[in-house]
């Protein structure tokens, strides 16, 4: 990677003002996000330098568009597009508010769709828990018990199974 999209560590004296910008940014975070936002930051930078581009400063709406354009000409999925960009976002959120950039080039850059597919939804709507415990109930005292302790208490089947009656004293 350039030298040039170094973000850590704090250099004040050697650092561009997008790389002091991203610092400030990335300070807020730690752990996996702190690590995905630094990986987001670098590509973005890797991708201005690509195209002799300032990663902060005289960054327009397009720029950012046609960013969004490559990470899909990289095979990305939508939904990667648009994790990919919470990081380059908020970089841009921030550095408006400290007053570095008088404008933030991302907040209306548009971003793919992507449609929220009902099948992948973990849990039961209202009405299917309460026909989940209506059916329970039907066979046996056990059977409702442990509808109850998987719907009520949002255990998993797992969870469940590690569950002693003594516990519920």
């Amino acid at each position: 990677m350039p030298a040039s999209t170094i973000l850590l560590p704090f250099q004040p004296l050697s650092m561009s003002t997008a790389q002091l910008a991203a610092v400030s940014f990335l300070a807020r975070y730690s752990g996996r996000t702190h690590a995905l936002y630094t990986y987001q930051l670098k590509r973005w930078f890797t991708w201005c330098e690509g195209n002799g581009l300032d990663p902060l400063v005289g960054i327009q709406r397009a720029h950012v568009e046609l960013y969004i354009r490559h990470l899909g000409d990289t095979g990305l999925m939508d939904s990667s597009i648009v994790t990919m960009m919470h990081g380059v976002r908020g970089y841009f959120r921030f550095a408006h508010i400290d007053g570095l950039i008088t404008a933030d080039p991302a907040v209306y850059a548009r971003l793919p769709k992507v449609q929220c597919d009902e099948s992948r939804t973990q849990g039961l709507d209202r009405l299917e828990l309460i026909r989940f415990l209506q059916v329970a109930q039907t066979l046996t005292v056990h059977h409702g018990a442990l509808a109850f302790l998987l719907g009520i208490n949002a255990l998993r089947a797992s969870e469940a199974a590690g569950v002693r009656v003594e516990d519920y004293a």
